[in-house]
């Protein structure tokens, strides 16, 4: 189950990855176009100072130039990215390195560009350089380690060819030459490099919480379709958090039976929505009270229903716990019975623990936890003998040795079970 959830979650995440890609472009022309109305402010409102300095009048409208490039590239991308997978897997994988390298290499083409008209290696000042850790930064939405390692080392390279040309290259103001020195560099370029694999390990651990996510959803979730409402939630978080898998096996379990008594004649002057009705109300509780001592019923069968206490999750005490739900259905059933507020209802329980086979039983399409063995019989009969002893809960001897009692209960012994070699000795609880 969990490989084939895994698989079930790559596939989902690809689609995942297109969508991100289209994102990412639309996240980067909003980050540039804010750029672009900061850089016209900035220009507006100092423009009497940049006067003053030959170079800046021309920066400023090269990096216009350069953003509305950028602005307009990646609403391009940002439309386009979804058409890139009719192209094949390994086209779309080729397409996005190389927008990866293209987007990288913006900042690059704009500090060259800076470096005809600015001196030395100033370019290198200007916020433009920075937009290499944006697009780093970005670059952890394409949920993908290799390409967001790819960005920070084509970054570092670039930025480390950049400062090497820009350091050698002669500067007519004599100032900026002490800045000139081109190793200071190497720190910037191995902090691009780093950006783009921290980029990557956050990628990754992204990654990996949400395939745990989905895997422990899709555990749950396949649990859920398997026991349908038959199994409280206390009971699917308890399977999908000690990553129980659902299989055949041998294990030692208790089973109630339950019936209600008379129900054919009840239900004879009644309407269906009636019978549905009463059903309903007095199945609710029932239900509710064994998923509460974490039993789980396997069957409903019109007037009765099964439950085990045991499987597919061992407890301390399984057998006490299904005696515990049958002594609180007979109280909580009296009650309702004495307030009116179901018609006159009288059940019968019977209780029995051993060793049963658990397991999946049905098809791909549709299963169904089953029970099967000897003690199931057992405590089947043992439902209908408290007809014969005009009792309400029976259990067998291997449940009683297993519990503690507030009283000592009546017991019968050598009682003939239909089907069992030898007579058997039966406790009455109520």
């Amino acid at each position: 189950m969990a490989n084939n959830s895994t698989k079930l979650f790559e596939e989902i995440f690809s689609e995942e990855i297109i969508s991100n890609e289209s994102f990412r472009s639309k996240v980067l022309a909003g980050i540039v176009g804010f750029l672009i109305v900061v850089v016209l402010l900035i220009s507006l409102t100092f423009e009497k100072q940049f006067e003053e300095i030959s170079q800046f009048p021309i920066a400023f409208q090269l990096t216009i130039i350069i953003l509305s490039v950028i602005f307009v590239r990646s609403l391009f991308v940002s439309r386009g990215a979804k058409q890139w997978t009719r192209y094949g897997i390994k086209a779309f994988i080729l397409i996005r390195y190389i927008n990866a390298f293209i987007e990288i290499s913006i900042p690059t083409v704009a500090l060259i560009i800076y470096s005809f008209n600015l001196p030395s290696v100033f370019p290198l000042f200007t916020p433009v350089a920075l937009l290499y850790f944006l697009i780093i930064m970005l670059s952890a939405l394409e949920l993908d380690f290799k390409l967001c390692l790819f960005s920070g080392t084509m970054a570092a390279i670039q930025f480390t060819i950049l400062a090497w040309y820009l350091s050698n290259k002669p500067s007519p103001i004599q100032a900026i030459e002490s800045f000139s020195f081109f190793p200071v560099y190497l720190g910037t370029s191995a902090l691009l490099f780093i950006s783009g694999h921290t980029a990557g390990l956050i990628t990754n651990q992204i990654k990996k919480g949400l395939i745990k996510h989905y895997r422990a959803q899709s555990e749950r979730n396949e649990i859920q379709k398997l026991f349908g409402q038959q199994i409280s939630k206390e009971i699917v978080d308890e399977l999908v958090d000690n990553k129980y898998e659902i299989q055949s096996r041998v294990r030692f379990a208790a089973i109630m039976f339950l019936d209600i008594r008379n129900f054919s004649i009840f239900a004879q002057n009644k309407s269906p929505e009636e019978i549905i009705a009463y059903q309903n109300n007095v199945f609710s509780f029932i239900i509710e009270i064994i998923n509460e001592n974490k039993g789980i019923v396997t069957q409903i069968m019109g007037d009765g229903l099964m439950a085990i206490f045991g499987a597919p999750i061992e407890h301390e005490n399984d057998c006490q716990l299904a005696v515990n739900a049958a002594l609180e259905i007979n109280k909580e059933l009296k009650r309702r019975n004495e307030a009116g507020l179901i018609p006159e209802t009288v059940i019968r329980i019977g209780i029995n623990a051993g060793e049963v086979v658990t397991g999946n039983v049905g098809t791909s399409e549709r299963k169904q936890y089953s029970v099967t063995g000897q003690p199931v019989i057992i405590a089947a009969r043992l439902e209908q003998i408290n007809k014969e002893l005009n009792s309400v809960i029976l259990i067998s001897d291997s449940v009683y040795k297993r519990i503690s009692l507030a009283e000592e209960p009546k017991y019968h012994q050598d009682v003939i079970i239909k089907g069992i070699p030898n007579p058997i000795t039966v406790y009455q609880l109520a």
